[in-house]
Formats: structure tokens, sequence, C-alpha cells
């Protein structure tokens, strides 16, 4: 959707909404194997991602929904692997097993955190030393933004959250979850640490049979 269509203002963004539900509602009535999975915007357009098992079925609803609401329509196809960096939780991209690109393979993430505002100094400067750079803190909800160029596949960021989250915790701070499946509330301090994130190593077979690590 293009600056043209006026579909970035307010009211375009209402027009925008309208048809993604009226086009949602025409799948299900049709039982279209189809299911809409996230949204994009900026740089003068607007996109709506789907997935399906019927291409020709989901374009010919798609068109008519937008062919009654006088809607600027053009329908685009990628693979999942294709478009991964742009929609989904960089974990997601592990959980799935999708084989990136090599160009996309270290990317710009950012990572907020939650706590009060010495605690999130003094991990701020623990994060410089790792090469965060710092983005913003808010006063008003206590976050704390940086960012990184990191691998977004399954080992390498799973390396970097059990580098960061035990980091924060140990300041009394909490990851906001942002790129993550399970998203912020795993990460309160008032719950123990999931094990994926906690960095601690593995037992050995014979540990897990004797109890020891």
């Amino acid at each position: 959707m293009t600056p043209r269509d006026a579909l970035l203002t307010p009211k375009g963004s209402t027009r925008n909404y309208a048809f993604l539900e009226r086009l949602c509602e025409d799948l299900a009535s049709a039982n279209c194997p189809a299911c809409y999975i996230a949204e994009q915007h900026g740089e003068g357009r607007r996109d709506f991602y789907f997935t399906t098992e019927d291409v020709a079925g989901f374009e010919r609803i798609a068109h008519a929904a937008a062919e009654a609401l006088a809607f600027p329509l053009a329908i685009e196809q990628h693979s999942l692997a294709a478009v991964a960096p742009l929609i989904l939780p960089t974990e997601w991209i592990g959980d799935l097993n999708l084989d990136i690109a090599a160009a996309t393979r270290i990317r710009p993430t950012r990572f907020e955190f939650w706590g009060a505002e010495p605690a999130l100094k003094k991990l701020c400067a623990e994060l410089e030393k790792r090469g965060y750079r710092f983005l913003g803190f808010e006063a008003f909800s206590r976050e704390l933004r940086m960012t990184k160029n990191v691998p977004i596949d399954g080992e390498g960021f799973g390396a970097v959250l059990k580098e960061i989250v035990p980091l924060a915790r140990s300041l009394q701070c909490s990851y906001c979850g942002t790129e993550t499946v399970e998203g912020h509330e795993q990460f309160l301090l008032t719950r123990p640490l999931p094990e994926r994130y906690s960095g601690a190593p593995r037992p050995g077979i014979f540990g897990r049979l004797f109890g020891r690590g």
C-alpha cells in the first residue's frame, strides 16, 4: 500500500484493518486453509502476511474482498524462511529450524529490560562491555533498550540469551522477552528461570542417571 493510496494515514489505517477483517472472515467462510501470521508497515507500505495450503483459492478470495471494498491490493509469494527475519520473533527461527540466508544470519537486534533505574544502569554498563549499544531508557516504564548485531539461528541466538538473561537477573532486572516465543512472563523475577535460558551446563548422562552434575 503506497502513499498515493492514503492508506498509511489514520483513516487509511481504518480501511487497512477493515479489509483485513473482511478477508479473514471470507477465508473462514470459504474454509480456505489459510492463516494470518503477521503485519509489517513502513517505507510507504503495509504488508499483511498469510500462510496457506491453497494459493489459488486464497488469491481468488483476497481479490474478491479487495474489489468489494475498492481496496488496492497486490499479492506476493515468499518462503517462510525468506520473510522470517522480518515477521517472526528471533527465537522462533531457531525453533522452526528455518534455513536463513547467509546475508541475514546476523542482524541488529533490540533487547529490552525492566528494573529499578540503578540496577538498569549497572546492567547497561555490563552489556556495553559485551559490545551492546545503548538505545534509550524510559523512566516511566523503567525500561532499558540496547542493541547488538547477533546471530539469529537457533544455536547462536540461544547462546546470546543464555548470557544476557542470567546477567540481567543477577542484577535484579528482567529481560522483556521481545524476541522469544513465550514472551516476558517467563523472565519475571518472581518465577524460576527456564532451563533453556539459565546458561548452566546440562548434566552428562551419568549425572542424569545418578543425580550429579
